[in-house]
């Protein structure tokens, strides 16, 4: 019944903080369990707040119960031990002889003690006391939305993955890695706890906000669309740039530093709702999109068919679909070969 969406469906929330299959979810990394949980807050919105309570209270739980003090059996189990040293019978001896035998067998005692408590003290708890280390990735053409446990939302797009503490937001820097491309929704905390983008040696730092993280390939480019981000280098602070909502910041690879410039953001958010908006976007400008987010080149006949022009919103689910339309729309043949698109 565990694996039964609508099983959970009732629960309140002790319900959920008392369930085994809901721990193992916070504190593993098993790619069924996520899918199990990301798959049920999909279906079950409403319950978000209910869960991320759960989900607290867990955590909670977890380092509260890090260091365990010793109950009346682990007590009278180490009394027992203490007292059989204590009580070992022994031979006479000379004056000298009695006291070494004394000093090592206090020495014995108390290294009893020392092992017998340091095992108490170290027992595993009922809930896990590490933290696990969260990985998501996407197929070709699959794209994926994580609720993070800080009720921060990452869209994932095709061949992407990120990387990430369990306990991200649990009153510590919210940090994950990315590899690929994916469009980040950022939870502002009360307490103005950063959460920080990591790809390709940048780091890109933020409060609360929205924005889209190309890292495809070394040339990473950030698209803002609302709010306030730093990107920097990793080796390097002093060539920080701020972005301002409309703003792109792409790195230059050659001379390794920051270009900024104004864009349509529609262009770099409109992917995480299966649809492209175009407003008189050139087809090359429109290749190179799809380049970035589907990894295929494109080649095209002659540059007269690169400068032709479309403005629509094209609801598009893969790189198939899409192509299609742009074909009959724009009554142009597009064939795939070889991971290229001939125009």
């Amino acid at each position: 019944m565990k694996n039964n969406h609508s099983y959970y469906v009732g629960y309140t929330e002790d319900q959920f903080v008392e369930n085994d299959y809901f721990q193992q979810w916070i504190f593993y990394a098993e790619s069924d369990t996520v899918d199990f949980w990301d798959n049920y807050l999909l279906m079950n919105p409403q319950q978000l707040q209910l869960i991320q309570r759960a989900k607290n209270r867990v955590v909670a739980l977890n380092n509260k119960n890090k260091v365990q003090s010793l109950s009346i059996e682990e007590k009278l189990v180490l009394k027992k031990n203490i007292f059989h040293h204590i009580n070992q019978p022994f031979r006479s001896f000379t004056l000298m002889q009695y006291k070494s035998y004394q000093l090592l067998k206090v020495a014995a005692i108390l290294s009893g003690i020392v092992m017998l408590t340091a095992y108490f003290l170290n027992k595993k708890p009922s809930i896990a006391t590490t933290a696990a280390l969260l990985v998501h990735r996407t197929g070709v053409k699959e794209i994926k939305e994580i609720l993070l446990a800080d009720s921060s939302v990452v869209i994932l797009n095709a061949n992407s993955s990120i990387t990430y503490n369990s306990t991200i937001g649990n009153n510590q820097n919210r940090e994950i890695k990315l590899e690929g491309n994916a469009f980040f929704k950022i939870k502002k905390k009360t307490d103005h706890l950063p959460f920080t983008v990591h790809t390709n040696s940048i780091s890109i730092a933020v409060l609360g906000t929205e924005f889209n993280v190309d890292a495809r390939s070394k040339a990473t480019a950030i698209v803002l669309i609302t709010g306030k981000v730093k990107v920097s280098a990793d080796n390097n602070n002093s060539t920080a740039v701020y972005m301002s909502p409309g703003e792109k910041v792409q790195l230059d690879t050659l001379h390794n530093a920051f270009i900024k410039s104004t864009t349509n953001t529609l262009l770099y958010s409109a992917w995480t709702e299966g649809k492209w908006n175009f407003s008189s976007t050139s087809l090359l400008d429109i290749t190179n999109l799809i380049n970035e987010y589907y990894g295929v080149e494109t080649v095209f006949a002659n540059k007269k068919i690169e400068r032709l022009k479309i403005s629509a919103v094209i609801p598009v689910t893969d790189l198939d679909s899409f192509t299609n339309i742009l074909s009959k729309t724009l009554n142009i043949k597009i064939t795939e070969q070889h991971n290229q698109l001939h125009i």
